[in-house]
Formats: structure tokens, C-alpha cells, sequence
């Protein structure tokens, strides 16, 4: 009897033993089957976060707009667009753009310890720790402070979880997204008629690109300056959103002034002698570009003359007793060392200069 009790006591343990590696491996985290585990998700929280489809016939992607964090300071957030494929998952840097080079792409099989907490999705990938959350595109920039990061997590957390489905279950959140085939109708058609042909689609409208400075300067345009450095500036405008602005291929300053528009400029750029050639792109989330090309023709000034007279100088010779008239010759040929005030010119009046002198030295430039 006792070694029928002692098998069913050992039979008890090995059976409880078997149902805690069975919970246990149901329930672990990770990846199953070359993709990441899948999760339960609200389809009613899709409204408010739904991501754009890009490249639906051929390679479907989920764009969403999203904050990035590289550490847990304000300081370090980015602002851009996160793609979510079958095959990876890609980020593209908008704002600021000091920060493009946070971009990324990692394939699925190099996503780890993805997790969802708080309205913040981190996961781990080639030794580096990502942390992003859904913030709409009208909203980028707007955290300030700690408390802004919290409340901003909170309030986009469907989004979020949005994202986190699609690195999970790429195929459940596409079906969300892209819309039913219709029902196909069969209609009886004459054997004579030939079916017609399908008229082309439209193509996206490009962006716009509008220059404020420098001044005259537009599209094929060859414009004239004397001054360096040069600033470029302008507003970019798109239906879809904000387009990104790139010059000869830098990344430009923007500055969102709407949902559908944002005024870029350069840092002082300067000119070489002679032709100094521009172009400015404009691309939009459609991956549909605006090419803007203008020249700027430089010519330096002259170098002052080395016998340019300078106050003091033209003072000295009046109490001298050198003429008005002599002295406005020599400012002709020679030019001034500086720009006269009002101050100045009372000084010169009372060292004895005449009307003639002070019209030619207001002038401040040889007769040539």
C-alpha cells in the first residue's frame, strides 16, 4: 500500500510539474515562429491613430508619426516617421535636424525585449535601447518638460499600442488599415465591344516651394550679389503635411507653421567668386519631390583704397588751412576711411568745412 501512495504522490508532482512548463511556455515573451509575439489590441483606439498605408500592391508599409527618445531627457527627443514593414522596421528623422543621424532600420530578428508600459514602447536592437511613443505631426516640438512627456505618452497611448500591434502582427493591423476588396459584378458585354481602357490615376501634387530671401531669387534664376554670406529662406507647404526641405543636400532648418506648411533656412553659407549654384528639395510623405534651382553670381566689393582719408585726417588738413575744394578733389580720388553721422559732419562744419565738402564726403566714394 505504501508504495502505490508513494507512485501517486510522485505522479501528482510530475503532472503539476508539466502544466507550469506548459503555462509557462504559452505565456513567455519573445518571438514565435520568426515574428514577435502577438498581443490583444482595442480596434475601437484605431480611430484617433490610424497610420498611413504606403505601397500597398507591392510592399505594403504602416507609417506612423512618433516622438523618439534617446535618453529620458527632453533634450534628447526627435520628431519623424516610423515605417513598419513585414520586414523591418525603419526611422526617419525630421525634427530637429541636428538629429538625423538618430535614424534607424532594424529587421525584425534584431528586435528585443519589446515592451509596452505606459504609453512608451521600448525594445532593444543592435546594443542600443530605443524608447518612442504616437505623436501626431502637429505636435512635434511640443515637449518642454517631464511632466510633458508623461502627459504626452498618456494621451497618444492608442497609437502607441497601435505601433506596438504592428511590430507584433504586421498582417492584423494591415487589415485595419486597408480597406476590403469590392464584390465584382459580372456584366454581360457584346462580343463586338471591346472593353474599356482604364483611365490613368492622377498623380500626388508635388510640394510648393516659396523663397523670401534672397531677394529675386527663384526657379532658373541667376540673381546678383556683392555680400557674403548668403541665408536662404522660405516656406514649404504640402496637402499631405509638412514636407522635409533639403539644399544641395543638407537638411535645412524648418520651423512648423501648420499642419501643411513650415518656413526653412540655412545657416550662413558662404560664396565663392563668380557662379554659386543652389538646388532645393521639397519631399512629402508620398515620397513625391519639388526641385528648385537658382544661381547666385558673386562679385566681391573692391578693397578700399589704402589712402582713403579718415576723419581726423580731413579735420587736420582744414586747420591746416588746406581749401574745402582741394580737400573734396583728394575725398574724390581717394575716397573716406569711414561712414559719417551727423555728429561727424557738425565736426567737420566747425573745423571749416563747406557745403561742397560735406555733399562729397556724404557721398563717401571716388568719381570713376
Amino acid at each position: 500500500m505504501s508504495s502505490n501512495y508513494e507512485d501517486r504522490y510522485k505522479g501528482r508532482w510530475v503532472l503539476a510539474l508539466i502544466l507550469i512548463i506548459l503555462s509557462m511556455t504559452l505565456s513567455a515573451p519573445g518571438q514565435r515562429g520568426g515574428r514577435l509575439s502577438s498581443q490583444r489590441f482595442d480596434p475601437a483606439d484605431f480611430a484617433s491613430s490610424r497610420p498611413q498605408l504606403l505601397n500597398a500592391d507591392s510592399n505594403p508599409t504602416l507609417r506612423y508619426p512618433i516622438a523618439n527618445f534617446s535618453g529620458w531627457s527632453v533634450f534628447s527627443a526627435s520628431y519623424g516617421w516610423l515605417d513598419v514593414s513585414r520586414e523591418a522596421v525603419h526611422y526617419n528623422v525630421v525634427s530637429p535636424p541636428s538629429k538625423a543621424k538618430e535614424g534607424f532600420e532594424l529587421p525584425y530578428k534584431e528586435i528585443r525585449e519589446l515592451k509596452l508600459a505606459r504609453g512608451t514602447l521600448t525594445f532593444h536592437g543592435r546594443a542600443k535601447k530605443y524608447n518612442i511613443f504616437y505623436m501626431r505631426q502637429d505636435r512635434w516640438g511640443s515637449i518642454h518638460s517631464g511632466s510633458g512627456f508623461l502627459s504626452a505618452s498618456a494621451e497618444n497611448a492608442p497609437g502607441t499600442s497601435s505601433i506596438s500591434l504592428a511590430l507584433r502582427d504586421f498582417d492584423q493591423v494591415l487589415a485595419l488599415v486597408k480597406p476590403p476588396a469590392a464584390p465584382s459584378t459580372v456584366v454581360a458585354q457584346p462580343v463586338a465591344a471591346p472593353p474599356p481602357e482604364p483611365k490613368p490615376a492622377a498623380p500626388p501634387a508635388p510640394p510648393t516651394i516659396v523663397l523670401s530671401a534672397p531677394s529675386g531669387a527663384g526657379a532658373n534664376q541667376v540673381i546678383e550679389l556683392k555680400e557674403s554670406p548668403l541665408v536662404i529662406r522660405g516656406v514649404a507647404m504640402d496637402s499631405t503635411g509638412i514636407p522635409v526641405v533639403s539644399i544641395n543636400g543638407a537638411l535645412a532648418n524648418m520651423r512648423p507653421q501648420n499642419t501643411q506648411a513650415a518656413e526653412f533656412w540655412t545657416d550662413p553659407l558662404p560664396l565663392q567668386s563668380g557662379g554659386n549654384r543652389f538646388q532645393i528639395v521639397a519631399s512629402n510623405s508620398a515620397y513625391v519631390e519639388t526641385q528648385l534651382v537658382f544661381i547666385v553670381h558673386y562679385t566681391p566689393k573692391p578693397p578700399p583704397d589704402p589712402r582713403a582719408l579718415s576723419k581726423p585726417q580731413i579735420i587736420a588738413l582744414l586747420q591746416g588751412g588746406v581749401l574745402s575744394g582741394r580737400i573734396a578733389a583728394i575725398i574724390k580720388e581717394r575716397s573716406i576711411k569711414f561712414t559719417p553721422t551727423a555728429d561727424d559732419l557738425n565736426d567737420l562744419r566747425a573745423a571749416g568745412a563747406d557745403d561742397e565738402l560735406i555733399e562729397v564726403i556724404q557721398q563717401g566714394a571716388p568719381a570713376r
